[in-house]
């Protein structure tokens, strides 16, 4: 199944690394299924844990959804705060928070130690409403996050008008938790200073087979060599899902980005701060190293693998979708005279019933880990995910899986 289609910018540079595909049978204490940014996280924190770590990527790194995302990174996930109290708990989904807003800032200090930037830059965020029935709600989504720490203002209609040139009749900006990243670049780096750290990289390598035997669990590949291995991390995101029984399935989504030419002034859009809107928590804009524009959004379920909308060849539905987003974006942005499209592409994505990721261990698959951020903080639930599984593989039992494992008390169905 196609998962990704159209001129992809993220990786318009070229490939940073290539490495070679498995060609014999090997043993390793730990296998890597995946590399995108999520395995890419596994192997980053893994690589300085004493394992022997073997990472496996059935294309080329970071070449499927990873480089079809906008990556932006927030401290609220696709859920609200008053949403996710309601289905956690308060104490729970303020938790939750928490812990992604802590995510961007670990990977402030990850960038540290790569030798690339990729990109990364703080920014403020602003979820915002231009619908006065969406008031009140939003008002207090507000004084829920204030009274639990975070640091956010109310932005009201008066105000707004000296800090965007889009309507908006309520907003909440928040100072922290927020920033953009290249995850291309990401990917590629944080494999290659796991590499460098001794970690094994095969790129073009697909496991066609999964066997348990003992305390091993036994991998194939399509071509006919094996890994015998003592831990599975299973981090291949979309490829991911077909180990998952059908409580657990992802609802798919075929989600449209642009990104323009780069742009000279980014007048009526106060600090090229990221931006969502209450009535569609997919739709993005968030700007880039090179001053332009991406804007994500106009997502569409597909229903099943074969379905039409999952038919990325078919370019109809997804012209369809760039002319929405771009009237959208000009409508929102009447100041900035110079915007002009360069690329346009659209991918297939998961996301869950709860908009939580699955990580930790599935009953009935010993030895096994799951580290699948499914949903628009996919980086940031990787990098939890990652540290989790880490530390389950150490012998140690984070309380913090209650949240995000496969045993959480709610997990919304899809079906």
């Amino acid at each position: 199944m196609k998962l990704i289609s159209g001129e992809l910018f993220w990786s318009k540079d070229g490939i940073p690394f290539k490495y070679e595909y498995l060609d014999r049978n090997v043993k390793s204490d730990v296998v890597i299924i995946g590399g995108g940014v999520s395995g890419a996280l596994c192997a980053y924190y893994l690589s300085s844990s004493g394992h022997d770590v073997l990472l496996i990527e059935g294309n080329i790194i970071g070449y499927f959804s990873t480089r079809a995302s906008t990556s932006i990174l927030q401290y609220e996930v696709d859920t609200n705060l008053i949403g996710l109290s309601n289905l956690l708990g308060e104490e729970n989904a303020v938790k939750v928070f928490k812990m992604c807003s802590n995510a961007v800032y670990e990977i402030e200090q990850i960038i540290k130690e790569l030798d690339n930037d990729c990109e990364f830059n703080f920014r403020k965020s602003l979820l915002y409403t231009d619908k006065n029935k969406d008031i009140k709600l939003l008002t207090k989504e507000y004084e829920l996050r204030k009274n639990n720490g975070f640091k956010v203002e109310l932005v009201d209609k008066q105000r707004a008008k000296d800090m965007f040139s889009f309507p908006m009749e309520l907003g909440i900006l928040s100072d922290e938790g927020s920033g953009e990243i290249n995850p291309y670049l990401l990917t590629h780096y944080l494999i290659r200073k796991a590499f460098n750290r001794g970690i094994k990289v095969y790129e073009n390598t697909y496991i066609s087979k999964m066997e348990f035997k003992g305390d091993e669990v036994i991998l194939t590949t399509s071509n006919g060599f094996t890994i015998t291995t003592k831990k599975v991390i299973i981090s291949a995101g979309y490829e991911g899902r077909k180990y998952l029984p059908k409580p657990y399935r992802v609802k798919l989504t075929r989600s449209f980005t642009l990104v323009t030419k780069p742009i000279k002034e980014f007048n009526g859009w106060f600090e090229r701060c990221i931006i969502r809107d209450t009535e569609d928590y997919y739709t993005y804009f968030r700007t880039t190293k090179d001053n332009r524009i991406m804007m994500g959004g106009e997502d569409i379920e597909i229903g099943g693998e074969h379905s039409k909308m999952a038919d990325l060849k078919d370019e109809r539905v997804a012209e369809e979708k760039y002319k929405k987003l771009f009237n959208k974006l000009k409508n929102m942005f009447p100041e900035i005279k110079d915007i002009e499209i360069e690329y346009k592409f659209n991918g297939i994505f998961g996301i869950t019933g709860d908009g939580l990721p699955y990580i930790g261990e599935l009953p009935g698959m010993p030895n096994c880990y799951f580290c699948l951020g499914y949903g628009s903080n996919g980086i940031l639930y990787s990098l939890i995910g990652a540290k989790l599984i880490r530390d389950l593989i150490s012998g140690k039992e984070p309380k913090e899986l209650e949240l995000f494992g496969f045993r959480r008390k709610k997990i919304v169905s899809n079906h």
